[in-house]
């Protein structure tokens, strides 16, 4: 019994350290989705990750093409990229395309030369070639009209370097420069409607023909899809002011380091309660509890590590109350976003803080009551930050 009272005062711990730190006046900057780029957190490796697929046509210049209908000389082609975003403005990607090309030659030894000569003295050509480059690429809507998740369209210019190869029974595979613009259409928070605008500069020999100009090229249309694997956006950096209220700096770490020396010792006298179940029948006794506040940060639905911990040990109390169901209640701060947004991000939050608890600390499901309430006024005293809460009771 009393090893029971001592390890439910020190799981309460971190509330009360939290309730202190309530007190502490701190002014938040909040910036608004339409900020500048800069300021962003680095994402992992594992971030911003996404994959593409394109479809359409493409056209190649060569010596003597132009001697051809330019609508005779469209061939299809495809390519599929995989890519990942830096920062909110850069990115990299590797792409492998290619597929079908056209011309004409006055050569009729040339590689790619195909049937009997025209009326006027050129021949067909048609060969299949593919290519592989990595590009570099540039959001210019995010570097001019500031960071934002729900934008509709993004202009993306790209270049880069590749190889591209001409299969035929030569070797003829050449180095290539490629440069163009992606129209990006916001589909959801996942896919993107894409149509991208591609110029390649290849050798002059790749078709086979030497001599007229130094460069040809091919340029190219597709259309297609874009998928954006999680974590798909940026984290922005929050500058916090303190004003000041005789807590230093260093006090705040003194008292987060004892913290973190009673979570350890709670960690070991739970080690020990276990121990003691084993050892003893097992008496279910319901334990009393305040109510859990897990806060949130503006317009997120994510729970921070340090909220956590907190809800960590709540799911202690919650599983030695088998018979009891809880309910867990989000709210959203009203002088933030549309009712229907509010109600949206109340239920997510109160849904997040559930799957924590059963997925994550073995909580029953059946033990849980979610709700949401929407966006709520001043739900605390102390601003409308206090309202961007989920309430376990």
């Amino acid at each position: 019994m009393k090893k029971t009272f001592i390890l439910l005062f020190v799981a309460i711990l971190p509330l009360l350290a939290s309730a202190q730190k309530e007190e502490v006046k701190v002014t938040v900057v909040e910036e608004e989705s339409t900020a500048p780029w800069r300021g962003f957190v680095t994402n992992g490796f594992w971030d911003n990750w996404f994959i593409s697929i394109g479809a359409g046509g493409q056209v190649y210049f060569g010596e003597y093409d132009s001697k051809d209908d330019f609508g005779r000389r469209i061939t299809p082609t495809f390519d599929f990229s995989v890519g990942k975003w830096l920062m909110p403005t850069l990115g990299v990607r590797a792409q492998v395309g290619g597929f079908t090309l056209k011309g004409l030659t006055s050569d009729p030894a040339n590689i790619y030369a195909k049937g009997p000569s025209r009326v006027d003295g050129y021949y067909k050509q048609k060969w299949q070639q593919f290519n592989v480059h990595v590009d570099g690429l540039l959001n210019l809507s995010n570097w001019i009209g500031g960071y934002r998740t729900d934008r509709f369209y993004e202009a993306v210019p790209f270049a880069g370097f590749g190889m591209i190869h001409g299969c035929s029974s030569a070797d003829n595979t050449k180095f290539m420069f490629v440069a163009g613009l992606i129209n990006k259409m916001r589909l959801s928070n996942a896919f993107d409607f894409n149509i991208e605008i591609k110029g390649s500069l290849v050798p002059q020999s790749f078709d086979g023909d030497t001599g007229g100009s130094k460069g040809e090229g091919i340029l190219g249309v597709t259309a297609g899809f874009t998928y954006k694997f999680n974590q798909r956006n940026f984290r922005r950096e929050k500058p916090t002011e303190i004003i000041s209220t005789g807590v230093s700096p260093e006090m705040l770490s003194a008292a987060e380091a004892k913290l973190a020396e009673q979570i350890r010792r709670a960690d070991r006298l739970q080690d020990e309660l276990n121990q003691a179940r084993k050892a003893q029948p097992q008496v279910v006794k319901e334990v009393k509890a305040a109510p859990l506040a897990i806060f949130f940060n503006i317009n997120k639905a994510n729970i921070t590590a340090k909220e956590m911990i907190n809800l960590k040990y709540y799911a202690e109390i919650i599983k030695s109350n088998p018979n009891q169901v809880y309910r867990v209640t989000g709210y959203a701060d009203k002088a933030t976003g549309t009712p229907a947004y509010n109600q949206k991000l109340s239920e997510k939050r109160a849904q997040n803080v559930a799957d924590a608890l059963v997925k994550k600390f073995g909580v029953k499901a059946s033990q849980l009551q979610v709700v949401g309430k929407g966006g709520v006024d001043n739900l605390y005293e102390g601003g409308v930050q206090l309202s961007r809460v989920v309430i376990v009771e």
